[in-house]
């Protein structure tokens, strides 16, 4: 079956201009001067880049009274630094060799034996060291002659090939602090007063056997960079970001400096900029940096801090998966660090030193050898693990905004959180948040100079009254570590800092509007609950929607990954943030529908239509505008309809809304903020998870899974054979080219077809010149076909034979109506007009016309597989037809890019 596009909107790049609203200006001004790479970098080099802004940190560093500030200075002043000499690299001779002088020639393996041993090793990674053993004992004893390395010489073989190790240091064991930077001679925790060494060894052997009692590990990031060029096919993949670049700005040339489309990071200005000033050359490799925190198991005490590297360089539907994420380190718990700097700084120092002397590539592709300069363009993290990266005050701080835009917050009287709210309250006199309304469609964008015009300020207090006041004027608690990074080589603060859409489209909105519809938040004595008519998601009404969700789950394909469960019953324990965005975003815009009324109805739908754009890896300029006024409509209008102006329910207008404004501005400065989310460490952090062996000691056991993983990815991307061909033809299938596969099922023999359906397929091959339009009524079919976005669709013919409620229905496809001979299918109605323009395009409602409509088309025009969700609009009227709205999966292109796997579970 098929049904009709979701969003209608002109592809033409004719249609592109510059628009402006709410700080959404929808153009560039990058151009690029024709000059070589080295000329351009001189000038780059004589160039201030924070808005003519250039921070001494030493003449700040006497400024700073408080302890704390102080210490976070001293990091900042080791990193500009930074050599890859000095003894805070902690680099052995080997590594820093081959960072210099790299090997100049393609990785190969010639002794068959150690080839059999890698492979085993590789083949094995998710089982035990005595499963290794086992194996090795068997092929030892069937070829006594063989001399395949024991578990201990594969991994050391692998160590040397790969030229990827860790660098250890000590730490606080509960996790305070680590002993780097200005604590790295310490013995005692100045937080915790906990001894750095092992007490009883350490008197034991009268003072001279220092055994450290936690340590972590860091990745550096240079050895892995070097093997992403060691052959000529993944050179070619770093070589992407060089190609996309010149396109780009070809693009603007030709259009008026107006780009039609946002695909990837490439396509954000402030990149483009620094292309165009000579900051980032051919062979720079553009990082991502991003860390998050992890619960290792459910049941107990567990947390530990994990961050990544992310190559943007390569194809985005490459730089996503596992083995071309690059861990970068792993900080044990199970308590919180309380100082983060001290544990990023090695990391941070490696790159700051490449970033300075340059990191030697061999270029695979043109045999050559190149000086790259990694440039950090992104930094970012969720709301609370940003606040350490970017030293912002945080979301409950009167200037909260994560772009440290300068919007003020107001708080009720006398209590402690500010929040984002645009309209002043009714009767309304706090000293410090009096300020008038304040235009919604004034989204401001991130200002570098107010940031370090305040950065001074706050740095200067002369006590902790002064500090605390002038944090909250400021926005900010203390200077960046990212300060330290050379200013060539980052896009500065505050525009490195990401917009983590992840957890704000997928979590924080969803909790605001779910507990506002079930009544949840606190209520004021002043206040009742009863006159909080958006309510109504409570007692029978709650559970009877619950189990519409659950009801839905047979007609969501399996491609659709886990179905959200009954929220009724599973959201407050352990609702993830795949089932929020399929249940808030794809199946709530119509199954509780003349439930909530319809004034906050169509204020959510306004957010559902802007998410579907801001959550796609390509967004066409002329969507991008819809969806910035669509969100800058549904949180005017969340105020006006929630909060009201009333200082009670001030506590309403979370931070998350404000940040949403952000989201259309950020796409023009930034891309696509599903291209720079949180996805790819929340992934890699459940796939290293499962990974580990060790539960008594599984904070080490994760470091060298992560350690491990790090030397197999850079093997995999020297020698390619290595890694298994990806999404290959199964057994039986049938490659019709341009990513789509035929699968079996298949029928044995030729069968007749119904005369409604002949006549059809008659029609189609009467009017295409290419077959033969003498048609014998006679066909053959195929069970399932994968489309080149990795999902798979079944035909009735096999889906029609399993159980009732027991299957996935994937037979509903969504089709670009190019006319081709290969599925017959039948159209769904056109859409219910009334309900699609009545909720702005998020209700798209249709009924089955069976054989009526039944057509031919290409099998190359099916796009992707849809869920078709029966519901019932309108209960009380005559009509009793079935209707079903259509349900994509959410994020479908990036959810393709993260996975692995074969999706051939269909």
């Amino acid at each position: 079956m098929s049904t009709s596009r979701l969003v209608s909107s002109s592809s033409s790049s004719s249609s592109s201009s510059s628009w402006t609203e709410g700080g959404l200006l929808l153009s560039s001004s990058s151009s690029m001067r024709e000059q070589s790479d080295q000329q351009r970098r001189r000038d780059a080099k004589e160039r201030v880049y924070h808005h003519g802004i250039d921070i001494d940190i030493d003449v700040l560093a006497e400024t700073a009274r408080l302890e704390d500030i102080q210490i976070a200075i001293q990091f900042i002043q080791a990193l500009k630094n930074a050599t890859l000499n000095d003894e805070a690299n902690k680099l052995d001779k080997d590594m820093l060799h081959r960072l210099q002088d790299p090997p100049q020639a393609s990785l190969d393996i010639d002794d068959p034996d150690v080839l059999l041993s890698i492979e085993t090793f590789m083949a094995l990674s998710n089982s035990s060291q005595e499963t290794y053993h086992l194996i090795r004992k068997a092929i030892l004893h069937r070829y006594p002659d063989s001399k395949m390395l024991s578990y201990d010489q594969v991994k050391r073989r692998i160590t040397k090939m790969s030229g990827v190790g860790s660098i250890v240091h000590d730490m606080c064991v509960t996790s305070c602090l680590a002993y780097t930077g200005p604590f790295a001679s310490l013995e005692i925790c100045p937080k915790c007063g906990e001894p750095r060494y092992d007490q009883s060894k350490l008197a034991s052997s009268g003072g001279k056997e220092k055994v450290p009692r936690q340590q972590f590990h860091t990745i550096p990031v240079g050895p892995q960079l070097q093997a992403l060029w060691r052959h000529s096919d993944t050179a070619t993949s770093m070589h992407y970001r060089e190609r996309q670049t010149a396109d780009i700005m070809e693009e603007l040339k030709l259009d008026n400096n107006i780009l039609s489309s946002y695909d990837d990071f490439f396509h954000r200005k402030d990149y483009l900029d620094a292309v165009s000033d000579g900051r980032i050359n051919a062979h720079d490799s553009v990082l991502m940096i991003s860390v998050d925190g992890a619960q290792l198991y459910e049941s107990k005490a567990s947390d530990c801090w994990i961050y990544i590297w992310v190559v943007m360089d390569h194809t985005p539907n490459v730089h996503y998966k596992k083995k071309h994420v690059l861990p970068g380190g792993f900080i044990p718990g199970s308590n919180k660090p309380k100082n983060l700097d001290s544990f990023m700084f090695p990391g941070l120092h490696h790159v700051a030193a490449l970033q300075k002397e340059g990191l030697v590539i061999w270029d695979a592709l043109t045999n050559s050898l190149h000086v790259s300069h990694p440039f950090l363009a992104i930094a970012n993290s969720d709301g609370p693990g940003l606040m350490y990266f970017n030293g912002f005050a945080g979301y409950h701080g009167k200037i909260g905004c994560r772009q440290l835009c300068g919007q003020k917050g107001r708080h009720k009287a006398g209590g402690p959180h500010y929040y984002p709210a645009l309209l002043k309250p009714h009767n309304y006199s706090v000293e410090g948040c009096n300020h008038d309304d304040i235009d919604y469609r004034q989204v401001l964008p991130p200002t570098p100079g107010l940031y370090y015009q305040n950065l001074c300020f706050l740095i200067a207090s002369p006590n902790v009254t002064q500090y605390k006041k002038r944090l909250l004027e400021t926005g900010i608690s203390k200077p960046s570590i990212f300060l330290g990074m050379p200013l060539a080589h980052n896009l500065g603060i505050p525009k490195m800092f990401g917009s983590d859409i992840m957890h704000l489209i997928a979590l924080n909105i969803p909790d605001l509007l779910i507990n506002l519809w079930r009544c949840n938040f606190g209520c004021e004595k002043t206040d009742s609950k009863h006159s909080w008519d958006w309510g109504v998601l409570q007692g029978d009404t709650w559970k009877q929607h619950g189990q519409a969700i659950t009801d839905s789950t047979p007609h969501l394909p399996g491609s659709f990954d886990r179905p959200p469960w009954n929220p009724a019953e599973k959201i407050s324990s352990g609702y993830n943030a795949w089932e929020f965005l399929l249940y808030v975003y794809g199946l709530a815009p119509a199954l509780p529908y003349n439930v909530l009324p319809e004034k906050y109805w169509r204020n959510f739908c306004k957010l559902v239509f802007s998410v579907w754009i801001f959550n796609q890896h390509h967004i066409l300029t002329v969507d991008l505008q819809q969806a910035h006024k669509r969100m800058l409509e549904f949180t005017a209008e969340f105020e006006v309809l929630y909060y009201q102006r009333r200082a009670n329910w001030l506590h309403f207008v979370r931070p998350s809304l404000h940040t949403a404004q952000h989201l259309g501005p950020e796409v023009v400065r930034s891309g696509p903020g599903i291209c720079s989310s949180q996805w790819t460490i929340e992934r890699t952090i459940g796939n290293l998870g499962q990974e580990i062996r060790q539960p008594s000691n599984p904070y080490a056991n994760l470091s060298q899974c992560g350690l491990l993983r790090s030397q197999i990815n850079a093997l995999k991307a020297m020698i390619l054979f290595l890694s298994p061909p990806t999404n290959p033809i199964p057994k039986g299938g049938v490659d019709i080219g341009d990513g789509y596969l035929l699968l079996r099922a298949k029928e044995k023999f030729p069968r007749s077809v119904r005369s409604c359906e002949a006549e059809v397929i008659q029609s189609y091959l009467s009017g295409n010149q290419s077959y033969d339009t003498e048609f014998q009524s006679k066909i053959t079919r195929w069970a399932r076909i994968r489309l080149p976005n990795g999902q798979v669709g079944r035909s009735l013919w096999k889906e029609a034979l399993k159980a009732k409620g027991k299957c996935r229905v994937a037979r509903n496809v969504k089709n670009n109506s190019e006319k081709r001979p290969v599925a017959l299918v039948s159209f769904y109605s056109e859409p219910h007009d009334t309900l699609l323009k009545a909720f702005f395009g998020t209700v798209w409602s249709y009924t089955s016309q069976g054989d009526s409509s039944l057509h031919v088309v290409s099998i190359k025009a099916i796009l992707s597989v849809v869920a078709m969700v029966p519901h019932t609009p309108f209960p009380t009227s005559n009509d009793v037809t079935e209707r079903f709205f259509v349900v994509e999966k959410p994020g479908l292109d990036i959810a393709h890019m993260i996975h692995d796997n074969n999706v051939l579970e269909e």
